[in-house]
């Protein structure tokens, strides 16, 4: 009897293990949608299964935007057209069982680069940081223009991941400007941070002022005023640390580019704002003596 027994034990455990049977898992494709696309921009989605008996098989029906392919269980390319684009993906295992499933690829326009600024949310009594990432996508630089009502800045607390960043601060106009260049495109990074303090307890609000300069060095908007270009801060970050002879970033002919180059650039770089012209006395010697 105890002989008998053990087949029974052998099969009662099989059957709980694949109670179907088969000794396998049912085949399934993993992706649940396509991550989308963006024009121009390199793009890629690799398929993959679970389950049946590999090797798999995969194909891929619909028609796919201009620039993409699909080749060996992989979608890839740089799309050159926008839309909606409804595709059948199926996989077939080694034992000729298949599965399918609807897609939808979306191909767009690229988001822009965004500068975050990162403040308390409660009420601040005492110094706190002001936190700026740079998300969504890559940028080469920024300018920023921050008004800062009943807040102090310590510009010495300001810490930057570039080196090449200009920096002004007005107080009787409590305004806050600082544009900043990276040797090579940056994106999701904090860029910099700074100590402010406020004047009396507040919740800080901040309304700033941002371009944003994409990865080819173009400004994603009109840029703010300045008494030189941006482009010649973003030059001067990407010779940053070079050194030799007639190089056209080494303003101060040093033959090396670095700090005192970024001075000189500094010169006259912040515009400052127009005085108002004084209004002539009305009538009388005043009028006789207005050219």
């Amino acid at each position: 009897m105890r002989k008998a027994w053990l087949p029974l034990l052998f099969l009662a455990a099989c059957g709980t293990q694949d109670p179907s049977g088969t000794g396998l898992e049912a085949l399934r494709l993993t992706l649940a949608a396509l991550p989308p696309a963006y024009l121009g921009e390199d793009y890629t989605a690799p398929f993959s299964a679970e389950g049946g008996v590999r090797p798999y098989t995969f194909t891929l029906d619909g028609r796919l935007p201009e620039g993409l392919s699909f080749q060996g269980g992989r979608l890839f390319g740089v799309p050159k057209e926008k839309g909606s684009f409804p595709l059948i993906l199926t996989v077939e295992d080694a034992a000729k069982n298949s599965r399918a499933q609807k897609l939808t690829l979306t191909v767009s326009d690229p988001p822009p680069p965004r500068l975050a600024l990162v403040a308390p949310s409660a009420q601040e009594e005492g110094p706190f940081l002001l936190l700026a990432r740079l998300e969504v996508r890559e940028a080469s630089g920024f300018q920023l223009e921050l008004p800062l009502k009943d807040l102090t800045p310590d510009l010495g607390s300001l810490k930057a991941v570039s080196p090449a960043y200009l920096l002004d601060y007005d107080p009787k106009e409590g305004l806050l400007r600082l544009d900043m260049a990276f040797a090579k495109p940056l994106k999701d990074r904090e860029v910099f941070r700074l100590l402010l303090t406020p004047e009396k307890p507040l919740v800080p609000r901040l309304t700033p002022r941002v371009v944003l300069y994409d990865k080819e060095g173009k400004p994603l908007g009109q840029p703010l005023p300045r008494g030189k270009p941006f482009a010649e801060l973003l030059r001067l970050a990407q010779a940053w640390g070079r050194e030799g002879k007639a190089l056209e970033e080494d303003l101060d002919e040093d033959g090396k580019v670095g700090e005192a180059d970024l001075k000189r650039l500094a010169q006259g770089y912040f515009p400052k704002p127009e005085a108002p012209s004084p209004e002539a006395p009305a009538g009388g010697e005043g009028e006789k003596g207005a050219p």
